[in-house]
């Protein structure tokens, strides 16, 4: 089963486009999947056929269906993603949101930046610290 290093949840498709881009532009990784909302993440991880296990997950908390609190509470609770980190990516800097989302286990929650050169400085700061220096659990 090939690798992946992240999996990106992400309902905006402008947003996905950046990610992909900036991903792409400094080299991050090609080894990646974007999910549009909670229902496929949860078919990614409980569905029938097996997907790989991220190194992390970034995950907007405003989608559509299933939203990400109930995608966040649901994986923190089994047995066989609780350990992946979470890193709540989101819009909102309401203080019960960011509160609801470490009640839940999230390892992280970062406000979206409004523009792409804090966008790019993000996700390779996100890169360096959850794959090259972070000691995650080996699901090998």
């Amino acid at each position: 089963m090939e690798k992946i290093d992240f999996l990106f949840v992400e309902d905006s498709v402008n947003d996905a486009h950046f990610v992909q881009r900036i991903l792409k532009k400094e080299n991050l990784t090609e080894n990646y999947q974007w999910l549009k909302n909670g229902v496929e993440v949860i078919d990614y991880f409980f569905g029938e056929e097996e997907n790989p296990t991220p190194q992390f997950i970034v995950l907007d908390i405003k989608m559509p269906k299933i939203n990400g609190f109930e995608v966040l509470e649901r994986l923190k609770t089994d047995e066989r993603t609780k350990n992946i980190p979470i890193i709540i990516y989101s819009s909102s800097i309401v203080k019960s949101d960011i509160n609801r989302a470490y009640a839940l286990g999230a390892n992280s929650y970062i406000s979206k930046p409004p523009r792409y050169q804090e966008m790019k400085e993000l996700f390779v700061l996100l890169f360096q610290y959850w794959i090259t220096f972070n000691k995650n659990i080996n699901y090998d």
